[in-house]
């Protein structure tokens, strides 16, 4: 639970200068480097998406093992299983929404 906690503290600390207001309200222009928002948005999708692929590994797994442990079970394991599938991949597309939305500030 600390390396969680520690993660979302790294990753959180390289979002607040994408985030940041330049003076005045003007946007801020390119500095022609490589922007923070992508770096962000990059890091940011890299983990959700390495995270959200375990979480199916897992729960293909489970699936699979419950199916021969009890075939007659078939129904309810598949349809939970596709619940929990669509869950975890709109947390991955939500991931890709705010990254889109970073790599545009």
């Amino acid at each position: 639970m600390k390396r969680v906690f520690f993660m979302l503290l790294v990753v959180s600390l390289f979002a607040i200068p994408v985030l940041a207001a330049e003076e005045g309200g003007a946007p801020a222009q390119p500095s022609g480097g490589l922007k923070l928002g992508v770096l962000a948005a990059a890091f940011a999708i890299g983990i959700v998406g390495f995270a959200g692929a375990l979480g199916q590994g897992k729960a293909i797994a489970a699936a699979c093992d419950g199916l021969a442990r009890n075939p007659g079970a078939a129904g309810p394991i598949r349809t939970t299983l596709l619940l929990g599938l669509a869950f975890i991949e709109s947390v991955v597309i939500y991931a890709l929404l705010i990254a889109l939305l970073a790599y545009k500030l």
